[in-house]
């Protein structure tokens, strides 16, 4: 039996999911082409506080409302966000893992970002050729399909970032029963990162500017040259933000975050994240 109490939250947060999509409309679906991640915060929280049968209502509920009241465009955004936000729910409900949280999280986001992407190019010929001469202008090795891959990874990574640590936050100030975060002194600098940095860097150099490799290979080293630089400025953050817990700086951690990107500061991130999993910095 649904219980009375359920129904009530249930019809809440769909009022609330409407209000999202008139305000959406009414803001020339500013929304939508900014931040329609925030889409998927009203089912994310309801389905973590009640039951996955009565999330799975609601949801479809949601997604009626965008076919009835949401544009064209507004569909594909909404409902790829509707089903992050359950999915997600239900991994809070279940007490997974946070990580594990993020990484489905991810996985769904750079998935719902390369179909609307390969959607939108098919449905309107949309052409990411002048942002690729842009970014080309900084970045000269780069090509169009390592471009075109980092560009939907990138907004799949902003995208679960922006939804990951925003759900921590809500449930956190909720007082709902999830899995305790992680504190600093516990993330890990694996040394073999640091030494497969290395050899990821060498490579690259030498297959940009001594060999002579088909374009794939190419490719696929650009590709790992990027994620590498991800992941290391990812742990300049943690070995930045660690300092801060360290000398009771708490005010300076939005400046350990913030730094990482900026151009031309995130290589000293990239740096330290490098000697914090050579040399076990945050161990000393």
């Amino acid at each position: 039996m649904i219980k009375t109490k359920q129904i009530t939250k249930g019809a809440m947060v769909c009022a609330i999911y409407g209000a999202l999509l008139f305000l959406n409309q009414q803001s020339a679906l500013m929304i939508e082409s900014s931040a329609s991640w925030i889409f998927a915060f009203p089912v994310l929280i309801y389905t973590a506080m009640s039951e996955v049968k009565m999330g799975i209502l609601v949801t479809i509920c949601m997604g009626l409302m965008t076919m009835f009241f949401g544009g064209f465009t507004t569909w594909f955004y909404s409902w790829t966000s509707l089903l992050i936000g359950f999915l997600y729910g239900v991994g809070v409900s279940k007490h997974v893992k946070n990580m594990t949280n993020f990484i489905f999280c991810f996985i769904l986001s750079v998935l719902a970002n390369l179909c609307i992407i390969l959607l939108w190019s098919t449905l309107f010929g949309i052409d990411f050729y002048e942002d690729f001469r842009l970014i080309s202008q900084y970045i000269p090795f780069i090509s169009l399909k390592v471009f075109t891959y980092l560009m939907i990874g990138m907004l799949g990574l902003l995208q679960a970032l922006c939804i990951h640590l925003v759900a921590l936050m809500v449930c956190t100030r909720m007082h709902m029963d999830i899995v305790p975060l992680q504190p600093l002194s516990k993330v890990q600098s694996p040394r073999w990162v640091g030494v497969c940095s290395i050899v990821v860097w060498i490579a690259f150099f030498f297959i940009q500017n001594v060999l002579k490799c088909p374009t794939g290979i190419q490719d696929l080293a650009q590709i790992l040259f990027f994620v590498d630089c991800a992941l290391l400025l990812y742990f300049g953050v943690v070995y930045f933000m660690s300092l801060c817990v360290k000398y009771q700086k708490k005010k300076w951690s939005f400046l350990s975050i913030f730094g990482a990107f900026i151009p031309g500061l995130n290589l000293l991130w990239m740096f330290m994240g490098e000697l914090d999993c050579l040399l076990q910095l945050r161990k000393e």
